[in-house]
């Protein structure tokens, strides 16, 4: 119980450990390196399809030996405008600024008025005026008057320095012309306004709060022309026709490059990165990324189930679950990203993982350690067998010693199965052990003789009761076992517990009671021939004695000789029953103590009256029941009354009555005669075999049988759970005889 409480402290410390370090991993993007790599690996799975409405139009190296170096007079700009106006452009976004005012401001204002749609980026400088953080800077007044609309372009790289995240929403205080506090879309988010007449999904968010930008797979995936082409009229009206223009600088030297991980690393136009958002957008794709605290809760789920796993996981299978758990993270976060554009990162989740079961296996070892080493420290300290200890090598470090002293357990508990298998196989009793509904998990050898083959796995209750009825006594003893070859066995069962006490089956062992059993026959044979013989030459002589031979005797002398032939005979009637009573077991049935005492008095109403003494019973009426042996009781009261009438004076009466004791529970049956009563010291011994009451001054009862009746009236009552008692007086002797009563 402590080692489990032990381990119970250590696993809640574990997981509080595990959980703060996922909560702060989580919270302060402490793995956000391992996550970005994982996300640049799964992006191309969301991969969105080139949207064909968008054309990127390239300042590229070719436009500039055309058109001569950057920066152009904007009457180009104005002119490009133009001319897609004519194609029928459905809309064009400028990755370029025009924040200084020039000279030919009112020419582009005007061509963008003309339209199609025109949306220019405004400038976010770092720091801005008056203490500002940043300055949102617009365009120039009259190209900001004739564009649809103007929006940021600012961009965060992460880290590692690639452009991952983007916001759709900026605030900045600053200078003047600035739009203030309030949230400043994103050009593109402007775009796909224009394009689709409404907000896009992922511009609800809070301002500055970024997205995922959902690259296509390649560099180039857009198409392209160039700016001098389009000027020129070289581009097909057919080929700008309904298309979202993108104008940006692409030609060396010009324009902003970023490294993203579309790219490996390699710089990418600006031009073409507004594409993928605008690419993005279109698609409903925009990636979403969870909030801080929820990521921790869900990062915090997989390593609080596993760590509840690990109460009933075994080490390997802990091992395959931690595995499943890592790649189930793993594959939560691709469907998320594939199926609902969120990206959960799943770098905190995987830490814990990677965190909880190399720690837990470790305290796990060290508690499993620390068991074997108390354990085998308990073993060595306990009392066995006398068996020899193998020799064992020398350990050479910790571990290798407790391997040796777990091994040389091991192998003495080897020897101590051998032995206690020797044992049991070589005992001469049958012996079955069995679990504990009863169906046999082990047999000795001489168990497998009589049961006549393996009886492993059948029920020994079974077993038992079918080698009994192939015998042809088999209801003569229903507690024994009878074999059809004469053999007897009793069965002794005790239980089968480990070592912590605990119940786990129980023992068999079939006692061979034949010779027993062959010497209580013979036994019995003898008692009976006793009984014959003892009995035989007394009734011949009592016969004599009544008959016409006995008419010639003096009747004093035959009153004598008749006394002492039925001395000898009950004599032998209760030396019988004794030897009976104390060798077969106690067999009650329920019964009313009044039956035998009144039939006891009916059968000695004859030899009373020629005694000239009167029997008289009281209380017999009263339902007094008892679990009582019906013969034996008759013989017991059988004794008692005939000594009390046989020394009882002429004209006495011997009582006779039964009471109930309410205070104890027992029956009181008192035999009272009216004789001259025993002496205080034969009283002493007056129960014991061969006691006599003497010659003079006592009662008859104390003088029956020559000392066997009394004793078997006190074996009787001592088989039934009571006592007796004897008062005596000059006036008489009462014997008291005390029964328990059954319960109403």
């Amino acid at each position: 119980m402590i080692k489990q409480r032990r381990l119970l402290v250590e696993w809640a410390v574990i997981l509080i450990i595990a959980i703060t370090m996922v909560a702060v991993l989580a919270t302060s993007g402490a793995t956000k390196r391992l996550d970005d790599q994982l996300y640049d690996r799964l992006r191309v799975w969301h991969a969105p399809p080139v949207d064909a409405r968008i054309l990127i139009v390239a300042i590229d190296d070719d436009s500039l030996r055309e058109l001569g170096a950057w920066p152009w007079r904007r009457v180009w700009h104005a002119r490009l405008i133009d001319r897609l106006r004519s194609a029928g452009a459905s809309a064009i976004a400028y990755d370029v600024l025009f924040v200084e005012p020039t000279a030919d401001d009112v020419a582009l204002g005007e061509a963008m008025r003309r339209g199609p749609p025109t949306f220019v980026p405004m400038l976010f400088r770092a720091p801005g005026p008056n203490g500002a953080a940043v300055e949102a800077v617009p365009p120039a007044s009259a190209i900001a008057q004739g564009a649809a609309g103007w929006g940021h372009v600012d961009l965060k790289p992460d880290g590692d320095g690639l452009i991952r995240h983007i916001a759709l929403a900026e605030t900045a205080d600053g200078g003047e012309g600035a739009q203030g506090a309030a949230p400043l879309p994103h050009l593109m988010e402007l775009v796909y306004r224009n394009a689709t007449g409404h907000p896009s999904p992922g511009f609800g968010g809070p301002a500055g709060a970024s997205l995922l930008l959902p690259y296509t797979h390649a560099v180039g995936d857009f198409p392209t022309v160039s700016f001098a082409s389009v000027v020129s009229g070289e581009v097909p009206d057919a080929f700008l026709r309904e298309r979202i223009i993108l104008v940006g600088a692409t030609a060396t030297g010009i324009g902003d490059r970023f490294p993203t991980p579309m790219s490996g690393g390699a710089a990418v136009p600006g031009v073409e990165l507004q594409a993928n958002l605008l690419n993005g957008m279109l698609a409903g794709r925009l990636i979403h990324t969870i909030a801080p605290r929820w990521l921790a809760i869900l990062s915090v789920l997989p390593v609080g189930l596993v760590m509840l796993g690990f109460w009933r996981w075994t080490p390997g299978t802990a091992l395959r679950c931690s595995i499943i758990a890592i790649l189930t993270v793993v594959v939560t976060a691709i469907l998320a990203l594939v199926a609902g554009h969120w990206w959960l990162p799943p770098g905190p989740a995987i830490a814990g993982l990677l965190l909880v079961y190399p720690l837990w296996g470790w305290r796990r070892l060290q508690a499993i350690s620390d068991y074997v080493d108390q354990e085998l420290g308990r073993f060595r300290a306990e009392q066995d067998l006398a068996i020899p200890e193998r020799p064992s090598r020398l350990p050479r470090d910790v571990i290798e010693a407790q391997t040796i002293r777990l091994a040389s357990a091991i192998d003495r508990i080897r020897d101590i199965r051998r032995f206690a298998s020797d044992t049991v196989q070589h005992l001469p009793d049958p012996l079955f052990v069995t679990d504990l509904p009863g169906r046999i998990t082990l047999a000795n050898g001489a168990g497998l003789r009589i049961a006549g083959g393996d009886p492993v796995g059948h029920n020994c209750a079974d077993l038992l009761r079918d080698l009994s009825a192939k015998s042809p006594d088999y209801d003569a003893d229903p507690g024994e076992l009878a074999l059809p070859d004469g053999r007897r066995f009793v069965v002794a069962r005790a239980p089968l517990q480990h070592a912590d006490g605990v119940q786990s089956g129980w023992i068999l062992r079939l006692v061979d009671i034949t010779t027993i059993r062959e010497g209580e026959q013979a036994r019995e044979e003898i008692l009976q021939l006793l009984s014959h013989d003892m009995r035989s030459p007394q009734a011949s002589i009592i016969t004599l004695i009544d008959g016409p031979l006995g008419s010639g005797i003096a009747p004093d002398l035959a009153a004598r000789i008749t006394r002492h032939a039925r001395r000898t005979m009950a004599l032998a009637d209760n030396f019988v029953q004794l030897a009976r009573m104390q060798a077969v077991a106690f067999a009650p049935v329920e019964m009313a103590l009044g039956d035998p005492l009144a039939e006891a008095a009916d059968e000695l109403w004859s030899q009373a009256r020629k005694a000239g003494v009167a029997i008289a019973t009281r209380g017999l009426e009263e339902p007094l029941f008892i679990a009582g042996e019906p013969a034996m009781l008759l013989r017991a009261f059988v004794n008692l009354i005939d000594n009390a009438v046989r020394f009882s004076p002429e004209g006495a009466v011997v009582d006779c009555a039964i009471t109930r004791d309410a205070a104890s529970g027992f029956a009181l049956c008192r035999i009272t005669d009216h004789g001259p009563g025993i002496s205080p010291e034969l009283r002493e011994g007056l129960f014991g075999r061969f006691a006599s009451g003497g010659n003079s001054g006592g009662s008859g009862a104390g003088r029956s049988s020559a000392g066997l009746g009394l004793a078997f009236v006190k074996a009787v009552v001592e088989r039934h759970g009571g006592q007796i008692r004897c008062d005596s007086s000059a006036a008489g002797t009462c014997f008291t005889l005390a029964l328990p009563l059954l319960p109403l």
